[in-house]
């Protein structure tokens, strides 16, 4: 090691940056896959609750229905 290099470890020492200044593909990617789930998940979570309100809805028009007969 050269006495005046700073100790940068065996992983390296750019911490998930690239010396560009962007993050590291493996960080992004990670980020990229995690903000996917999450956007799945909340997109999963409206779908739901629409499917949910149509069918409360269909619901309430076929008890009008059957209390017309």
């Amino acid at each position: 090691m050269n006495a005046g290099a700073p100790d940068i470890g065996a992983a390296g020492g750019n911490n998930g940056v690239d010396f560009d200044g962007t993050e590291a593909a493996d960080e992004a990617n990670s980020q990229a896959m995690q903000q996917c789930k999450a956007f799945e998940m909340a997109l999963g979570m409206l779908a739901m609750r629409i499917v949910s309100d149509a069918q409360a809805d269909l619901d309430s028009a076929m008890d009008d229905t059957e209390e017309d007969v």
